[in-house]
Order: structure tokens, then C-alpha cells, then sequence
């Protein structure tokens, strides 16, 4: 007897902040998708475990030591800033309370304006006793100079169910606790959260399943992809002030609020690890706790608090190298491709990039093609053609 398949244009493997995200624009072209998410709750890795914080490049315009790193991370920050709150403005928490940037550095402010006024990075300079008198609990005395920056607080459950709804209306199915059986070619076997294997084929298949990828490429292809492992911890807090607060130097406390908690997070503590897991480490999550008083002297006495580990990934083949902040696209296997954020708030840039290339290869051709893209089809049969020597 025939076996029933299922067709779909792309079966996305991953249901957090980017399989969401490319869910909800692939399914506005018209294209048909399914999204697998092996877990009961979509979302449950990092894209809930993280700070909340919707960048706008003030931080990362500082953080990252490369400048012309910095400068392309900080500007793709602006553009998925700027598009998630157009998205769901509804999501966006402390709207009119501005954020302030602590800088520890002297040596470092003018090239960090400098970074800033590149990128785009909107700031204003703020006197200390200004600042003081937003966060009066803080301790401003190290800082050289203090700004006023646009980053904000953002509710990312609400995002990401505008995401999956805009998806659904879309035409995307979804299936959480879902897992792959079997990959052949581009075919494949899922069986659902109630036991049923489903049999699917697709155009594409895109792997947003953060850590998860390696496994799932290491199983089905006995492929090793070079990514990578990073730990982080975050402290979560009764709010602990009106307005975020955070510096740009390496090993100091940067928080913002939700409501009526602060989530707490060290700037550049990420530690590589072998294997992902949500473990805390008392020492790191001590080292934590140890900046965050130096910013708000008494923090910790009668709060109660939570620490929270959160393990992120990036792709490199050089095992030796800092963290990346880049996107990635890669596509190992033909018809198979990995796709990994380099910040949650990258992601609208990751997802637009990825949405052209996937609609250049899936388009059915009811709209006219430019003279571009007829000279782009010519180039490609040209190529295609065998040689033939005479």
C-alpha cells in the first residue's frame, strides 16, 4: 500500500526565536510550512532563558574588540530592533524609560562615541547626578562617563506568540514535541507528540534547533558541525530600579527589568563548554553576584533572587576563536540548511537574508521576472550546460 506524504515548500526544525520568525515571513509569501519543535513549549531554550533585552548596538558597539565587527553587529541590532517593535510594539516593556550606559574606561569613551556615531547608535551624555537621581540605589562613582541610550525591555513570550499566530494565519502547521525519525535526501519521518509517524517531503529543510543542530547533523548525515557551546548566567531579582543599567566593560553587571523583576547578566563571562545544559555554575553565578554589588551596593540582602544558566551557540571552525555575534547560514548537505542568530536581536537581519535566498530557490514564477533576474536564469543554464570539445 502507498504511504500518505505530506509536501510542504520548507519543514523547519526548531521552534524558538528564529524558526518562529522565519515561520511567520516564509508563510506571508505564500510558501507552505511545517515547523517541528521536539519540545512540549515552543521557545524553551534560550529564547525565553535570556535577559529579554531588545539591543540597539549601544553594547555591542563596545563590547566586541574588533571595530568593524562591532560597527556590522551594532547595525544589525538597529534594523531588528526597529523591526521587532514595529512588529509588536505591544511587547516592548518600559517604553518611555530610556536605559543608561555606564562606561568604566576613560581611555575608551571617545572611540566608543566614535563606534556609536558609525552605526548609528543613538546616545545622549548624561551628568552623574542626573543619573543619580534615575537610579538612586546604583553606585556611579567608577564610571567615567554615563549616556542615555534607546535599548529597551522586551516581553519575548508576547513576541513570539504574535510570531506563531502571524505563522498559523500564514498557513504553517505546527507540531511541538515532535522529533525527526529518519532523513532520506529530502524526505522524511516525524513522529508526533501522540505517537503518530507522519511521512514528509520538502523543497527545504532549515535547522533553527540551536545546540540541537549538531545532533541532528551528527545522526542523520554523520556530519560534525563546528558549533560551539557558551554558558552564561543571569540572576533574576525584584526590580531593583526604574531604569536599566549597564555597563560596556568587560566582567560588569548590565540589567534590564521586566515588570516587577530585574534580570541581571555579566558582560562577557560566556564560557565554552563541552556539552550544552542549563546547570548553573556556583563560582560563575558568585562572580555575578559579585559585579552586580558593585553596582547596587546591598542588592542581595533579604532579596530573593534566582540564578539562571543559559547556553547559546555560534558556528566556527577555528575552536580557538573568541564567541561570534555573526549570523550564520550554512547548508552542509544539499537541500539542508543551518541557521544560527548571532543575538536574538539579529534575527529579523538573519531571517530576511535567509527569506531571499530560500524565495529565489522555491519561487513558482507568478510574478514576472526583472531583467535581472533573466540574466541571472541565463548565467545559471549557461553553467548548467555540458561542454562539448570538438
Amino acid at each position: 500500500m502507498k504511504r500518505d506524504v505530506r509536501r510542504y515548500d520548507v519543514v523547519l526544525v526548531g521552534g524558538g526565536i528564529t524558526g518562529l520568525m522565519v515561520s511567520h515571513k516564509l508563510s506571508r509569501l505564500g510558501l507552505r510550512l511545517l515547523l517541528l519543535e521536539k519540545q512540549p513549549t515552543l521557545a524553551s531554550g534560550p529564547s525565553t532563558r535570556n535577559e529579554g533585552w531588545l539591543h540597539r548596538g549601544s553594547y555591542h558597539a563596545g563590547s566586541i574588540r574588533d571595530r568593524e565587527n562591532a560597527v556590522q553587529v551594532a547595525r544589525r541590532c538597529i534594523y531588528g530592533h526597529e523591526q521587532i517593535r514595529a512588529f509588536a510594539p505591544e511587547a516592548v516593556e518600559d517604553a518611555d524609560r530610556t536605559p543608561l550606559v555606564l562606561v568604566r574606561d576613560a581611555d575608551r569613551v571617545q572611540e566608543l562615541m566614535s563606534r556609536w556615531d558609525e552605526a548609528g547608535v543613538w546616545y545622549r551624555p548624561r551628568t552623574r547626578a542626573a543619573a543619580a537621581a534615575s537610579f538612586p540605589a546604583a553606585d556611579l562613582s567608577r564610571a567615567a562617563a554615563i549616556f542615555e541610550v534607546a535599548d529597551v525591555s522586551l516581553n519575548t513570550r508576547m513576541l513570539y506568540r504574535k510570531l506563531y499566530t502571524s505563522a498559523q494565519q500564514g498557513g504553517t502547521e505546527v507540531l511541538t514535541g515532535a522529533r525527526l525519525e529518519r532523513i532520506n535526501g529530502l524526505e522524511a519521518s516525524v513522529v508526533t507528540a501522540g505517537g503518530e509517524k507522519l511521512h514528509v517531503e520538502a523543497g527545504l529543510f532549515v535547522y533553527s534547533a540551536g545546540f540541537g543542530a549538531r545532533d541532528l547533523f551528527r545522526d542523520f548525515f554523520q556530519l560534525e558541525l563546528p558549533i560551539r557551546y557558551w554558558k552564561s548566567h543571569l540572576v533574576v531579582v525584584p526590580r531593583l530600579g526604574p531604569h536599566g543599567l549597564f555597563y560596556v566593560d568587560a566582567h560588569e553587571a548590565a540589567m534590564m527589568h521586566h515588570g516587577g523583576y530585574s534580570i541581571v547578566g555579566m558582560n562577557e563571562d560566556a564560557l565554552l563548554c563541552p556539552e550544552p545544559d542549563y546547570n548553573v555554575i556556583e563560582d560563575k553565578a558568585g562572580n555575578l553576584h559579585r559585579a552586580l554589588e558593585r553596582l547596587v551596593p546591598g542588592w542581595k540582602r533579604g532579596a530573593t533572587f534566582t540564578d539562571v544558566a543559559c547556553t547559546k551557540v555560534d558556528f566556527s571552525p577555528d575552536a580557538g576563536a573568541a564567541r561570534s555575534l555573526n549570523i550564520a547560514i550554512h547548508e552542509p548537505v544539499p537541500g539542508h540548511i543551518c541557521i544560527l542568530p548571532g543575538k536574538m536581536t539579529e534575527t529579523p537581519f538573519l531571517t530576511d537574508v535567509l527569506t531571499a535566498r530560500l524565495y529565489e530557490r522555491l519561487e513558482d514564477g507568478l510574478i514576472a521576472k526583472r531583467p535581472c533576474d533573466v540574466l541571472h536564469a541565463n548565467l545559471t543554464l549557461h553553467r548548467r550546460e555540458p561542454s562539448h570539445a570538438a
